[in-house]
């Protein structure tokens, strides 16, 4: 009916189909828009350092949207400590970048807007750990069929 040939090449479109669905998976990806309520703010302070303020949120954000978001998944518990890459310089804040306390304030504030669906955004895209993640999770499955029908360790 179909040459050697054909077959062939139709297990292998068939085989390339399967894994370029497996590499084609959605993402949750924070926004890069910061939430509005993941600055600190307050009535006694001046508009100076309201805007300072506004400047060390941007910049916390930004490294949450450009580093930890790759460390810790959507719907994955952050720790309580802030992670060693969690950090600002002088140059992305001013020298408030340093000072310790807001480290941990807006840490916190990460916490709290980290389970807030609103502030993540589903993106499609090609991802090749997606495939080995499938293929592992195949082999895993495979593994287990073959011992329960086998009755064999291996």
């Amino acid at each position: 009916m179909f040459s050697k040939k054909t077959v062939t090449l139709m297990f292998v479109v068939a085989v390339l189909a399967v894994l370029a669905y497996a590499a084609f998976q959605p993402t949750m990806r924070l926004k890069t828009d910061m939430p509005r309520d993941f600055a600190d703010d307050s009535k006694t302070w001046t508009p100076q350092r309201r805007a300072q303020e506004e400047r060390i949120a941007r910049a916390y954000w930004q490294c949450v949207v450009n580093s930890v978001q790759w460390n810790f998944g959507y719907g994955h518990r952050l720790p309580d400590d802030p992670p060693a890459d969690f950090l600002i310089t002088a140059q992305d804040a001013g020298t408030m970048a340093l000072d310790a306390g807001s480290r941990i304030r807006y840490w916190h504030n990460t916490q709290r807007v980290w389970y807030v669906p609103n502030n993540w955004e589903k993106t499609y895209g090609f991802d090749l750990n997606s495939i080995s993640i499938s293929l592992q999770a195949a082999g895993t499955r495979l593994e287990l069929f073959l011992r329960r029908t086998m009755g064999k360790s291996w």
